[in-house]
Parts: structure tokens; C-alpha cells; sequence
């Protein structure tokens, strides 16, 4: 199969690294609400609940770059249609 450059559109209408990110994030998030449940299992480990905790914090901020580096490619599109 041959792939697409980041720059062309794919097959939903949004460039392949752009509905990579939107994806990534949406990854990130389902992973976010499994460790709810980890941390609840893990209450009587504190080594373990700290773990997860660190974990939780990690991809928390790997979201929150996701989203900045998404904002950014998104604010960047905008201002070349405008043009």
C-alpha cells in the first residue's frame, strides 16, 4: 500500500499527522480513565498507587503537549487558507 506524505489529506479530509494527533490524544485519553481504576486497585500498594500515579502525571502531560502541538498545526492551517 502507498503512503501519504503528513502534508496530503488522507481518507477523512484531514492531513495524515493531523488526525494522527487528534488520535494520539484520543489514546492518551482512554488510558487517563483506566487509571482510575488502577489507582482504586491499588490502594492498599503504596508502591504500586505511586506508579500509577506517575504514570497518570506523565501522560496527563503528554496530552496537554499533544494538544499544544494539535492547537499549533490547526492555528498554522487556518492562516494559509487565509491567505
Amino acid at each position: 500500500m502507498a503512503t501519504q506524505k503528513s502534508s496530503e489529506s488522507g481518507r477523512f479530509g484531514t492531513d495524515n499527522l493531523t488526525y494522527d494527533l487528534i488520535a494520539a490524544i484520543h489514546e492518551k485519553a482512554q488510558g487517563m480513565e483506566a487509571f482510575e481504576q488502577y489507582l482504586q486497585d491499588a490502594q492498599s500498594d503504596s508502591e504500586a498507587r505511586q506508579c500509577f500515579e506517575e504514570l497518570q502525571r506523565q501522560d496527563r502531560e503528554n496530552i496537554q503537549r499533544l494538544e499544544r502541538i494539535l492547537a499549533n498545526r490547526l492555528s498554522k492551517s487556518q492562516g494559509q487558507r487565509a491567505a
